[in-house]
């Protein structure tokens, strides 16, 4: 008698722990299938767990999605797998782009595109509730400051930020604000130039309603309630408890899913508010949520019905599960604890914090089921906890260096900042520069130059002022050959100039009224001979940009006076119109000292009698 044939391993993508571990132990123990797990993201952490056979890591951006899926199907081959089931965003978006590849050589755990789309694009989900008559928050979209400045005149506050899509997640997590204020100052620092959403607060509890369906049919329901957040203004669910499904949800859920001809597992998550009895959607999870773990637990095995329903089997679904079950995720209880000990964005009031950090320890109890802890599989567990206690005291030592070493704070932020070839590339200017005694500073721009390009950020104060004003020098000594233009990195093109900018260059005889943010262009580039960055930040962008162009490309502080002892000439935005006036004498300098150079060695090639450029002004103090 023949024996039964092995199933083939399954795939997990993604390695978030508390997610995909307690799916490879049930899937390992339930099927018998052997489980691999891939890394998506460049920050997952490796997965050490007896029930994952094999872990490795895709390609990391900038690697392109063709080349990264074409590094999943060699995997696929080689580890004969024969089922993929994603877990994150991430993976989502990298089928969704690649689905056709895919599905030709294993069943994949999610609908086809055009679906996922539906529950990837948060406004695209929304518009779609609004035509099942689900009640959304009142949600704006933007993708610049100047669109966000205005959406956040017609918007009450408390508001969150989020990314409007689900595959950007990685970029931004959702950010809590409790004042136009307090959102305008982060705006200013945190130009994203990707879709965002804002929506007003919706006070509350999350409750989430997960779902498998099949052919429109619901083959599987549970639901959870959140009890903790993290952060504690809201965010990921730390503690949760399992709740019987509530009829309400429960229907608008299914009627939500079936308009987005949804097939597989999803999670969709309302904020409920018990005192009124109300409930808004805020999102659709289309693959395995945060608390997954909790319906295992509670005997609703997710993961075991989606594989068989793709294997053609009918699956036994019990009629009911375990209520008021309690799940816990303990590295995320951590990192609560921790941010409500030592306080910052969006924190409770003090007396509340104190009295929810006294409470927090009884979320560590045993009776809590916990997200990824095993008495037979106990690795994953501590190795998650070790890395989080380890981050969490690598940061709080930063931000002791930070307070006591201004200078350093300043260092330490850009290099936290930078990621991947930017890091390695930023770490070796300043190396490169502190050994070589300011090499920024004694760079000069070609004798032979004639077209000049300022950089920034936004092209909205800094670079233009420095144009204006060189144009105008160059003109005042009769010089007409030369080109000059401005430009941002990320600047929204058409924005006019900051008004603290064009107050604060009219004290020095320039007109920014007329001004229009552009982007920079490669044409721009390769056709300027000298191209000035104001700071690290920008000269990382154009080099990484611009790699062939970078004899081209100097910091606009090498024309400084001598007794600027630094490299970068700070961004004045976070600042008042001042701080801009300062901004603006130091800029002044440059460009006088620029201008003498340049039009001496013109003059000098033309035989004529060489003219000096008056200097407007002399640094500030502040900026020595």
């Amino acid at each position: 008698m023949a024996g039964r044939l092995e199933p083939r391993p399954v795939l997990i993508l993604g390695a978030a722990p508390r997610v995909s571990v307690p799916i490879a132990r049930l899937l390992r123990e339930r099927c018998g299938v052997r489980v691999g797990v891939a890394a998506v993201g460049p920050l997952e952490v490796p997965l050490h767990s007896s029930a994952v056979a094999e872990f490795f890591r895709l390609p990391a951006p900038p690697a392109t999605s063709a080349e990264r899926a074409e590094a999943l199907l060699d995997r696929i081959i080689y580890g004969e797998f024969d089922t993929i089931i994603p877990v994150q965003d991430g993976g989502l978006a990298l089928i969704a782009q690649n689905y056709e590849r895919l599905s030709a050589t294993t069943l994949l755990a999610c609908p086809p595109p055009h679906v996922l789309e539906r529950a990837l694009n948060k406004n695209l989900t929304l518009d779609i509730a609004r035509q099942c008559g689900i009640t959304v928050p009142k949600t704006f979209s933007f993708a610049t400051a100047s669109q966000a400045e205005w959406i956040a005149t017609d918007l009450c506050f408390p508001a969150i930020v989020k990314p409007a899509e689900a595959r950007n997640s990685g970029f931004l997590k959702s950010r809590y604000f409790q004042s136009r204020e307090e959102f305008l100052l982060w705006l200013a620092s945190h130009e994203t130039g990707k879709a965002m959403l804002i929506q007003e607060y919706c006070p509350g509890e999350g409750v989430g309603v997960e779902m498998l369906l099949h052919k429109g049919e619901p083959i599987a329901c549970f639901q959870h309630r959140r009890l903790k957040e993290q952060p504690p203004s809201g965010g990921v669910a730390v503690v949760a408890i399992a709740e019987a499904p509530d009829p309400f949800l429960t229907e608008a859920s299914l009627r939500l899913l079936r308009a987005m001809e949804w097939e597989g597992v999803a999670m969709v998550e309302f904020r409920r508010n018990p005192s009124h009895g109300t409930a808004m959607l805020m999102e659709v999870n289309g693959r395995f949520w945060g608390t997954t773990a909790l319906p295992l637990a509670a005997g609703m095995e997710f993961p075991v019905y989606q594989w068989q329903l793709l294997h053609g089997q009918r699956p036994e679904v019990p009629s009911s599960y375990r209520v008021g079950l309690v799940w816990r995720w303990t590295a995320g209880c951590l990192e609560r604890m921790h941010s409500l000990l030592l306080p910052s964005h969006g924190a409770p009031a003090k007396r509340s914090r104190w009295r929810e950090l006294a409470l927090s320890a009884f979320d560590l109890r045993p009776s809590f089921r916990d997200a990824v802890w095993s008495f037979s599989d106990p690795v994953p567990a501590l190795y998650e906890i070790a890395s989080t206690v380890g981050k969490l005291c690598i940061n709080d030592a930063l931000a002791v260096l930070r307070k006591l070493f201004p200078r350093l704070r300043r260092d330490l932020d850009n290099v936290r900042k930078y990621k991947g070839r930017e890091r390695s590339l930023y770490l070796s200017l300043r190396v490169h520069n502190l050994l070589s005694v300011a090499r920024e500073r004694r760079r000069r721009v070609p004798p032979n130059a004639r077209s000049f390009v300022f950089v920034c950020h936004g092209n909205i104060m800094r670079s233009a002022f420095c144009a204006g004003l060189f144009q105008r020098e160059v003109l005042a000594a009769g010089e007409d050959e030369f080109e000059v233009a401005s430009a941002g990195l990320h600047a929204s093109p058409g924005k006019p100039a900051d008004p603290r900018a064009i107050n604060a260059a009219r004290e020095f005889g320039i007109s920014l009224d007329a001004h229009r943010a552009q982007l920079l262009t490669r044409e721009m580039v390769t056709h300027a001979d000298a191209i000035f960055a104001m700071d690290w930040q920008n000269l990382v962008e154009l080099l990484m940009r611009y790699p062939n162009q970078r004899e081209k490309i100097l910091m606009m502080a090498c024309y400084a006076h001598p007794s600027y002892r630094r490299v970068e000439i700070d961004d004045p935005y976070t600042g008042n119109l001042e701080d801009t006036v300062d901004c603006y004498r130091l800029l002044s300098t440059c460009i006088g000292n620029l201008a003498r150079s340049t039009l001496s060695v013109r003059k000098r090639a033309s035989g004529r009698p060489a003219c000096t450029v008056e200097l407007k002004c002399k640094p500030a103090n502040k900026w020595k």
